[in-house]
């Protein structure tokens, strides 16, 4: 993941209506971020933002939750469309230039075990720079999605995705490889 301005958080509670402005010190992250619509954050852990990042929260609302003890971190330049729903429990990397599209839902722990036997607990999740994740994908615990990579709309990412490559399906798997160079930028309009 590459170097950010940071901006902790601490422990802000807040539901956010309308057009708002992040509560962030422009000294720490340089440009202002962006909430349009609703924004629901309930942060008990630590919650690091680089600069140029924008919630796009209409016609749905979004909603971020950050455990104690954990750490959500986004990268400068990243995009979340509406409806987004991120539960992080443990560990939470989102990278520099990435676009989240509509209705994802990013979640490091199962929030309830499966069996008896289930000790899967909170796994570490780390989507890299320059990354777009589609419509309507569900990004599972312990998942890393390598730079430059596309998830499909409405896929469901249960095991690593490596860089450069269009991923798609439930589970997601390779659909083809991607041509992009380290210096390539996607951008989001």
């Amino acid at each position: 993941m590459s170097t950010f301005n940071q901006i902790s958080f601490g422990k802000l509670l807040a539901v956010l209506k309308g057009a708002a402005i992040l509560p962030i010190k422009t000294s720490a992250v340089g440009r202002l971020g962006r909430i349009s619509g609703k924004l629901t954050l309930r942060n008990k852990g630590r919650f690091i933002v680089g600069k140029n990042v924008s919630f796009h929260s209409k016609p749905l609302p979004s909603s971020i939750s950050v455990e104690k003890q954990a750490e959500l971190w986004v990268g400068d330049n990243v995009f979340f469309n509406y409806g987004l729903d991120i539960g992080c429990t443990k560990s939470i990397r989102i990278g520099s230039n990435t676009i989240i599209g509509p209705m994802v839902n990013i979640i490091d722990t199962n929030f309830h075990p499966v069996d008896m036997e289930d000790g899967a607990g909170s796994k570490d999740i780390i989507i890299s720079d320059n990354v777009w994740i589609g419509r309507g994908v569900v990004i599972l615990p312990g998942v890393t999605i390598g730079r430059g990579s596309v998830i499909a709309a409405g896929s469901i990412v249960t095991r690593n995705i490596p860089e450069n490559v269009l991923a798609g399906g439930a589970p997601a798997k390779i659909i083809r490889e991607l041509q992009i160079t380290k210096e390539w930028v996607r951008r989001y309009n």
